[in-house]
């Protein structure tokens, strides 16, 4: 199926016009739609547990500030919006039958932010995010845990500085897990389209007795798509440090994964692989769970 509505999830940042980008250049290929969602914080979340041991004033001054800030973030994000909208001249299409041409819609909800786009995410084929921006956004970080984890959809995480291309040259993180065979589902209409298919196995994979290289590569040739394998040592460095330093090497445009876990509690811990890409990737990821 092809990819026809894609999320992109702003959040009043510095960060918003490479969400908006990175999903225009998905939705250029497929003539899909793109909804503009931004979640604006309610003042009453700003307010501790033990709020009602504090005094009405503080109270008070903490729900001001906090008003402020969801308005400031909601108007930086309406305007990231608007300015990509003209300057792509992206028509604006409320519900469906589409135009047959990408369209675009601004969407906003009360609430936090984990929240809104989780559920949002739930009817969505693409959610599209913008990398955290350092190791202190938790914010984004958490986010990009909860559309994983908690949507069911695929999620394509965006790099800080766009590639000249997108999935003409795929690379794939293959070690015979449930998340990656997930991930490569969700990633066929682009991996149909691409020019190259890489597949990268590291050697000390956990799943490398389940990992079929060569059953993988006759898989995506029933659906029109050629790949090639390529086995890689991590060591010295670590697995998701050598995996980014392949997929450069491949020249990739898209990287292909699961996301991995070291926890089956709720409360999730990204595993290693997983956290180092999401926190240093160079090109757009397209993860799943």
């Amino acid at each position: 199926m092809p990819i026809k509505s894609i999320l992109a999830v702003l959040s009043g940042g510095p960060t918003d016009r490479i969400s908006l980008n990175t999903a225009h250049a998905v939705a250029a290929t497929f003539d899909s739609h793109i909804d503009a969602l931004h979640a604006k914080g309610d003042p009453r979340d700003a307010i501790p547990v033990i709020g009602e041991g504090m005094s009405g004033p503080l109270v008070e001054e903490i729900l001001q500030v906090a008003e402020r800030d969801s308005n400031t973030r909601s108007q930086r994000a309406r305007e990231a919006y608007d300015t990509w909208r003209k300057e792509h001249n992206v028509p604006v299409v409320d519900s469906p039958p589409p135009p047959g041409s990408i369209s675009c819609a601004w969407r906003e909800e009360q609430g936090s932010e984990e929240d809104v786009v989780t559920r949002r995410g739930r009817v969505t084929d693409l959610i599209v995010v913008a990398r955290p921006a350092d190791a202190k956004d938790l914010v984004t970080e958490t986010v990009v845990e909860a559309v994983l984890f908690d949507t069911g959809r695929p999620v394509l995480v965006a790099p800080p500085e766009p590639p000249a291309s997108m999935a003409q040259r795929v690379a794939i993180f293959w070690n015979g897990s449930v998340q990656v065979a997930r991930a490569i589902g969700f990633a066929m209409p682009l991996l149909r389209r691409a020019s190259h298919v890489e597949i990268l196995t590291a050697d000390e994979a956990k799943h490398a007795e389940a990992s079929s290289d060569a059953g993988l590569v006759r898989h995506l040739g029933w659906h029109n798509v050629r790949a090639e394998v390529k086995r890689f040592r991590p060591a010295p460095r670590s697995t998701g440090e050598a995996l980014l330093a392949q997929s450069y090497e491949g020249n990739a445009d898209l990287l292909v994964m699961g996301a991995f876990t070291q926890s089956r509690l709720r409360q999730i811990i990204l595993g290693g692989v997983t956290r180092k890409v999401l926190a240093e990737a160079k090109v757009p990821v397209l993860m799943a769970h």
